[in-house]
């Protein structure tokens, strides 16, 4: 575990800037050039990694690459192509993705954090479940924060075309376009908790899970209905999630904290808001199966990063010295431990070229 806890600790270390030059930029990079070399030449893990591995050696013609059956994405299998004709490790196939991943969360952070260092420890969890496992799906979230920027301009084309160049990985992204309905309204705290409470009721009593599948059926997307129905029936992956599991508690929190101390009139701010309310929503919504709540929400909980530094760095918080260390110190006590949670059952870290 000590390879885990070295990158923790060294992200740690990272925040405490100990010259009075400005190393942020140094400390910045040097964190993102940590995550990348430790993700990308790995050699074990629990997801899909040996799959990656395994399915990439089978795209060897532009028509494997063209073909829609194949279980991989078109994304994934271009990669593979461009690896194989090359000749190189298939390795190859995971530093590449893991490149295109972390290049785009380095820019969404760099774009968006009023605290970049610490926008990384919150990364930590999103990082660990997917960079590290979940390859193709890091790069979908990775590719779909850059519709961020297009939603926030109002900018439907371009946020659409992101989001389907983000799917070309993964095809949960297209999750996303519900944002484009809500993206932008002005939501009052009171009735974003109540629909938060109201959802938890209803699943109490309405199949969400059956309406979403009779809707994907409605609407004539076989596939995504055939793909759903498996993950609902796996035994692996298809559990309930439970509505009392911290996460949930702490994106609630997240949320309610930034609807008291942010500006809603700031367009940027609320958009951010908006986003992890729907996050909760969505946790809430497909809480009957886990994998759902875990690969989809993830296109929501990855603004959280930008979100908490905007609550610590908030004039109400920072015109206090005492309240902001107290503020900061809790959200990375908190996130620690949601990291340490996270690692507890992790696999062995081995380099792939041992």
């Amino acid at each position: 575990m000590w390879p885990y806890f070295f990158i923790v600790f060294s992200i740690l270390l990272l925040q405490i800037e100990f010259s009075k030059k400005n190393t942020n930029k140094i400390r910045y990079s040097l964190a993102f050039l940590l995550l990348f070399s430790f993700a990308a030449l790995r050699g074990n893990g629990n997801g899909d990694y040996f799959s990656y591995l395994k399915y990439s050696t089978f795209i060897t013609s532009i028509d494997n690459v063209l073909n829609s059956n194949f279980p991989m994405e078109i994304g994934f299998r271009i990669i593979s192509y461009v690896v194989n004709k090359l000749g190189i490790h298939q390795q190859a196939v995971i530093v590449i993705m893991n490149l295109i991943s972390l290049i785009c969360i380095y820019k969404f952070i760099e774009n968006y954090s009023p605290d970049k260092i610490l926008s990384i420890l919150f990364f930590l969890p999103i990082y660990f479940q997917f960079d590290m496992h979940a390859a193709r799906t890091a790069v979908a979230i990775g590719i779909s924060t850059f519709s961020f920027k297009y939603l926030h301009q109002r900018k439907p084309l371009k946020y659409l075309l992101v989001i389907l160049l983000a799917s070309f990985f993964h095809k949960t992204a297209m999750i996303l376009i519900i944002m484009y309905f809500v993206g932008n309204i002005k939501i009052n705290r009171y009735l974003g908790l109540m629909s938060i409470l109201g959802a938890s009721l209803l699943t109490k009593f309405v199949s969400f899970s059956s309406v979403i599948l009779h809707m994907l059926k409605f609407f004539r997307l076989n596939s995504f209905a055939h793909r759903y129905y498996i993950y609902t029936q796996s035994q692996a992956y298809g559990y309930s999630y439970k509505l009392y599991d911290p996460r949930l508690f702490l994106v609630i929190g997240i949320y309610t904290l930034a609807k008291i101390l942010l500006d809603n009139s700031d367009e940027l701010q609320n958009l951010l808001i908006n986003y992890i309310w729907m996050n909760a929503l969505l946790m809430i919504i497909f809480s009957e199966h886990t994998v759902f709540v875990t690969r989809l929400t993830c296109y929501f909980n990855i603004y959280t990063i930008i979100l908490i530094p905007y609550i610590i760095s908030n004039h109400r918080i920072i015109s206090n010295r005492t309240l902001y260390n107290l503020t900061k110190l809790s959200y990375i006590y908190i996130y620690i431990s949601y990291i340490l949670a996270l690692l507890s059952g992790a696999v062995e870290y081995k380099l792939f070229f041992i």
